[in-house]
């Protein structure tokens, strides 16, 4: 099932191979715990994926809360998306889509996971910084 869509400006920063993109997550204690991301697909299903590559308490955090944040900024422009997480992938065309990209970067994707939006927050350095966009 897709999230809520997300709005053109911010799909075009998170898939960007420049922007800044990290994943946080809710740790076991309670505490946030957080990742910086190499890559990010988003498929046409509407779902954004995240290559599994050194995800090792991440992963294990998701198993148990799914819920997590997606932060995004390319100089003063900047978003969170929240998001749940769906379940994880270890197989098909988004996978191979994303060990391609990993490729550039010497690294390997075991899996996905796939995530569903429900929530885009404006972080820029600017007057509409906290409102929610979508």
């Amino acid at each position: 099932m897709a999230g809520i869509p997300v709005p053109d400006p911010v799909l075009q920063m998170l898939k960007h191979p420049d922007s800044n993109k990290v994943l946080s997550v809710v740790s076991d204690d309670g505490f946030p715990h957080s990742i910086v991301l190499g890559a990010v697909l988003v498929g046409d299903d509407g779902m954004i994926y995240v290559g599994e590559a050194y995800m090792y308490r991440t992963s294990h955090y998701l198993e148990r809360c799914p819920n997590a944040e997606f932060l995004v900024w390319k100089g003063k422009d900047g978003y969170s998306i929240r998001v749940v997480a769906e379940g994880r992938v270890a197989e098909g065309p988004v996978l191979k889509r994303m060990n391609e990209m990993l490729e550039r970067k010497n690294m390997h994707a075991n899996a996905l996971w796939a995530f569903r939006s429900v929530q885009v927050w404006d972080e820029s350095a600017s007057s509409t910084s906290g409102d929610r966009v979508a």
